[in-house]
């Protein structure tokens, strides 16, 4: 069929549910859950798509505006378009449409950051050779009118792991630190993990905002929490990693006594002193990690909440979206423990993919001050993903009244 016998429609809740969660660009920032969402924030939000004359969508995008300026709005399609990259006519019809669209509702620009990969990379970030290049789609997009926006609040930098093996695979295939760093919270810590309810998201917000004054960042609202825990529904989870103390406790007491035990059993030789003088010490650092623990018991109860995350499970992926650790409490691995229960879940429930978010440009300038989170997730082992980027179009001329004010004021 000729793509000028498409017709751009508005899409229902229904059909644009039905069309995105099957499309293979499918992400949750293209979803009636995020509409919901978006209107909370007494956004305007539009379900658009193409039509042929048989009904069939062919096409969809959820568009909102952004900002604006003299009264006019800027529109934006969050990791959208859901289309098929490869046809660039098709590409460029509805970027047409959508312009037609916009401009009737006082649009002057839109932007677009599609959520498909520049090129495939590595976890160090390198290039894949013969690996997936969306290259030639930058340049059509840019032959089209559309022009790179080096500065959007999108996450262009991701760190994604592959989840289609056994968790056992998976957490073999861990860094050796980070396979330690579960284990120990497995095994030595004993740590728990829950969901909490709707009542309890304050404990997260706690949680995340304590982190985000740590770090500098702005913390979203309670109410934000709230609404995403009630708009998404079972599509969403909200965990804390907690120590139970007194089991804590009694696993200390329990290696003393073992310690004990083989001091016991060793004899006095020359060859055991050393033996004996290690496990003295031994017992020494386990009493003071036990008064420690006392100390912690009497402070905050029974339970020590560790960190907790919120992550959105949409169509065939998982992601690792807000969170936040006690800085004091790092050395129980909380955060760690929280990766490993959710990585687990995507495997038993058939994700394809567990995607860790944000990760800062890998070759930006003064990139070492973020390294830190970057060198984490890659301990999960996986690999770096570079999505293509944000662009934005021309819809009227108040466009270009904006982009020359622009150069004027960096000036």
């Amino acid at each position: 069929m000729n793509i000028m016998n498409y017709k751009l429609v508005e899409l229902n809740d229904e059909e644009f549910n039905e069309y995105a969660i099957k499309h293979e660009h499918n992400n949750f920032f293209q979803s009636i859950y995020m509409k919901e969402l978006l209107e909370k924030e007494n956004k305007e939000v539009y379900l658009l798509g193409l039509k042929d004359d048989s009904d069939n969508i062919i096409c969809a995008t959820l568009i909102t505006n952004s900002s604006s300026f003299m009264g006019y709005k800027t529109y934006e399609a969050l990791k959208g378009f859901l289309i098929d990259y490869t046809n660039e006519e098709l590409v460029k019809y509805f970027t047409l449409k959508i312009k037609e669209f916009i401009k009737n509702k006082k649009g002057y620009r839109l932007i677009i950051d599609p959520y498909i990969p520049y090129v495939e990379r590595d976890i160090d970030g390198k290039e894949v050779e013969n690996g997936i290049d969306n290259r030639y789609v930058d340049k059509y997009l840019k032959k089209m009118g559309y022009k790179s926006l080096k500065n959007n609040a999108q996450v262009k930098w991701t760190f994604v792991l592959d989840t289609n093996k056994s968790i056992d695979e998976l957490l073999s295939d861990m860094k050796p630190n980070t396979r330690n760093c579960i284990n120990k919270t497995l095994n030595k810590f004993k740590l728990i993990v829950e969901e909490i309810p709707y009542e309890k998201l304050d404990v997260f917000k706690k949680i995340t905002q304590d982190t985000c004054d740590r770090r500098h960042f702005v913390d979203r609202s309670l109410s934000y929490y709230q609404n995403m825990y009630k708009i998404f529904g079972d599509k969403l989870k909200t965990l804390v990693c907690k120590l139970d103390l007194n089991l804590y406790i009694d696993e200390l007491k329990s290696e003393r006594k073992e310690l004990e035990r083989k001091i016991e059993e060793l004899s006095d030789s020359n060859s055991n002193l050393k033996k004996k003088e290690q496990f003295k010490k031994d017992i020494l650092n386990i009493n003071d990690r036990i008064s420690n623990a006392i100390e912690l018991k009497d402070k905050h109860g029974d339970e020590l909440i560790l960190s907790g995350a919120m992550f959105v499970l949409y169509g065939s992926e998982i992601v690792y979206l807000f969170s936040g650790s006690y800085d004091e409490y790092m050395k129980f691995n909380g955060q760690y423990r929280l990766q490993y229960e959710m990585i687990k879940y995507a495997s038993e429930h058939n994700y394809k993919r567990y995607n860790f978010y944000g990760i800062r440009d890998l070759y930006e300038k003064n990139y070492e001050k973020d390294y830190g989170v970057y060198e984490f997730k890659k301990g999960f082992n996986g690999y770096v993903e570079e999505l293509i980027g944000a662009y934005e179009i021309k819809v009227n001329y108040i466009y270009t009244i904006h982009h020359i004010l622009k150069k004027i004021f960096k000036k």
